[in-house]
């Protein structure tokens, strides 16, 4: 990856990391799936009044990107995260990396390495420790809703890079375009309460949403896009780890969380097993590329 392409994997991860702060109390106002639907049916619709370009990528297969990158995941992981910590949910969350690399290689877009099938072994060693522990264990069924999300969005990542034919901000209107249209459906399936929700938040709970609209997804999913275009999955995807640095201390200092030893004991697997699947600890004896990655 380019030193552009890296200072952009960062600032998107650390938008999505505040974005998983600044979420917990919005959806005391709104439920999640309606906050996401919000969130896709604004970046779609400023996507179609400013990108004129045509989408080369067809709607079937942006429906189907779409479902799993978009809709799937938002669906299945913020409605996990009202039952969890905003630090607790993040770095569980952070399993969906080892998962996305998991899907390239079933999907045949990027070739099996060892490394990092055991680095998929650490990582799920360490969601295990901060779901089993007996102090601080945070709800199962929250916790199988992550790891289900995480998978999920895994699966879409490969997606991207399999059916996508076009550049972050074209292939994105699309994808949220029929990412929006699911999310709305799915969250009138769902959920309830949301006309009340919309005609009565206050000016803090429609602040939130607004950073997370616009902010959090509209510019940062127009920017991953085009990254997951232009890069291979496994080097783009292991940015998410810095996540967890960024919404643990946001959550310490703004919501006044105090996470647990099981949440770091797990965290510290979890991230051992991402710098193992981005290349940044490697296996001795493991054979590298022409390139020398």
């Amino acid at each position: 990856m380019s030193p552009r392409d890296i200072a952009l994997a960062v600032f998107v991860v650390s938008m999505w990391g505040l974005g998983f702060t600044v979420l917990k109390p919005t959806m005391a106002q709104f439920p999640p799936i309606l906050i996401m639907a919000v969130s896709f049916t604004a970046t779609a619709l400023l996507l179609m009044a400013f990108e004129r370009r045509r989408p080369a990528t067809g709607h079937l297969a942006a429906a189907c990107i779409a479902l799993f990158a978009v809709s799937g995941q938002a669906a299945l992981i913020f409605t996990a995260l009202s039952g969890l910590e905003a630090s607790t949910g993040v770095i569980i969350a952070q399993f969906q990396v080892p998962l996305a690399v998991l899907w390239a290689w079933l999907l045949r877009t990027e070739p099996f390495q060892p490394s990092k099938l055991v680095a998929f072994v650490i990582a799920l060693c360490g969601v295990m420790i901060i779901a089993g522990l007996p102090a601080d264990r945070p709800a199962p069924g929250f916790v199988a809703l992550m790891i289900a999300g995480g998978a999920v969005w895994g699966l879409g990542q490969a997606l991207i890079a399999k059916l996508g034919r076009d550049d972050g901000a074209v292939l994105l209107k699309r994808v949220a375009l029929h990412g929006a249209a699911q999310l709305i459906l799915f969250t009138l399936l769902f959920e309830d309460g949301q006309w009340t929700a919309l005609t009565t938040g206050s000016p803090a709970a429609w602040a939130g949403l607004a950073f997370i609209a616009l902010v959090a997804f509209a510019l940062a999913y127009v920017i991953w896009f085009d990254l997951m275009r232009r890069n291979p999955v496994s080097q783009v995807t292991p940015f998410v780890m810095l996540m967890p640095a960024v919404s643990v201390v946001a959550s310490i200092v703004f919501l006044g969380e105090r996470p647990g030893f099981a949440v770091f004991a797990g965290g510290a697997l979890i991230l051992s097993g991402l710098a193992l699947s981005s290349g940044v600890v490697r296996i001795t004896g493991e054979g590298a590329t022409s390139d020398g990655r």
